[in-house]
This record gives C-alpha cells, sequence and structure tokens, in this order.
C-alpha cells in the first residue's frame, strides 16, 4: 500500500511500507506559503529530478535535513554541484528500491535543456521531471500538464505512450483553480480512452494506490 500526497507543484510525497519519499522540494512551497511544510511529515529520501528552482529549492532541502539528520538527498551531478554551495550533499547512484532514467530536460524558452533524471519508485511512482524522454513508468505516473517547456497535448501524449495505470497532474502551479479543473476535465477526457485513470490533488491533498 503506498500514500502519494501532494506538497504544491511538481513536488510530491511517497509513503510506502519502507518509509516516505519526497520527490522535486521546490520553491513554490516554502515561498509561497501555500501549504504548511509540517505536513510533509518524516522523510527518509529526497529524490530531484533536475536543478531548476521550481524543482528543487536549497532552503527547502536544508529544512528537510535539519528535522532529520538521517535524510539522503539524491541527484544528478548538476544538482549535486548546485547544492554542494549550501553545503549539502547529495548522492548521485540511485538508491536501493528505486529506479531511474538519465534524460534530458525538454528545450526552454530560454535556449536550456539541463540534464534531467526521472525517478522511479520501483513497482509504484515514477516522476519524469520536465521530460518526455522517459521510455517506462510505475503504475502512478506524475504528469506534468502545463509547462513553459512543452503543451498539454504532448504531455499527454507522453502519458499515452508510457500508459501508466493513472497519472497524476503536476506542473500546473500557475494556473487558477478555475483553469487547473479546466485542464484536469480535458486530461480526464483524453487520457480515459487509452485506460488511463487522472487523479487530481490539490495541495495537500493525498490518496492511496
Amino acid at each position: 500500500m503506498t500514500t502519494i500526497k501532494r506538497i504544491t507543484d511538481s513536488c510530491l510525497v511517497a509513503t510506502t511500507d519502507d518509509g516516505s519519499t519526497l520527490f522535486d522540494p521546490g520553491f513554490h512551497a516554502v515561498e509561497t506559503g501555500a501549504l504548511d511544510l509540517y505536513e510533509i511529515g518524516d522523510v527518509q529520501k529526497v529524490l530531484i529530478t533536475h536543478e531548476h528552482g521550481d524543482h528543487v529549492s536549497p532552503q527547502f532541502v536544508r529544512w528537510v535535513l535539519d528535522r532529520n539528520d538521517d535524510v539522503r538527498v539524491y541527484g544528478n551531478q548538476n544538482v549535486a554541484d548546485l547544492l554542494a554551495r549550501e553545503d549539502i550533499e547529495v548522492l548521485t547512484d540511485v538508491p536501493s528500491g528505486t529506479s531511474a532514467e538519465d534524460v534530458t530536460h525538454e528545450m526552454t524558452p530560454m535556449g536550456t535543456a539541463p540534464p534531467n533524471r526521472s525517478w522511479t519508485i520501483d513497482g509504484v511512482l515514477t516522476h519524469p521531471g520536465d521530460s518526455y524522454a522517459p521510455t517506462k513508468t510505475a503504475p502512478v505516473l506524475a504528469l506534468a500538464l502545463l509547462t513553459p517547456w512543452g503543451s498539454t497535448t504532448s504531455s499527454l501524449e507522453f502519458a499515452r505512450t508510457l500508459a501508466p495505470q493513472q497519472a497524476v497532474p503536476v506542473h500546473d502551479f500557475y494556473l487558477s483553480e478555475l483553469g487547473r479543473n479546466w485542464i484536469y476535465g480535458v486530461a480526464k477526457n483524453v487520457l480515459a480512452k487509452s485506460g488511463i485513470e487522472v487523479v487530481t490533488l490539490d495541495w495537500g491533498e493525498s490518496y492511496t494506490v
């Protein structure tokens, strides 16, 4: 049994029998006050897909580490270099119980495409970060729906290609509640035709797989 909680934007917490894993602790959670961080609970691992601030906030990572010295942070070398400036250690290997695909971020409007690591808690949840390049998914896929580097059409095609059982929308922070509900409706209607259930979560909401 796994519980998946959405913090804000692309940040999720997945809790299995082996403990809790925090994905992509970006700046939205700490700078907007959209959610009380204590709702995150105790985590054992932090998995970061890439170095952009909406996916990794040094302040957020430090907050997590200050509450549990046993937390381990994992990411690619770019993430390790970024957090090393804040004296935060990042392990670049893949921890037990997880798997990863090292791919490339989609091209941004600034003309950059940094390394991106798609993380999977084996048998449960895949967080692909900001890339359509991953080739595999767990039964649940975190699916970016509104991005400056892609489109909703491309994101839905990505989901159809990987064919998870469920998709949890992420990367939609800048939409209003009305806008999120509209785009969720589009995703549900489109992906239902491929047998993919869309599970929508507001900030702090969770569900059990």
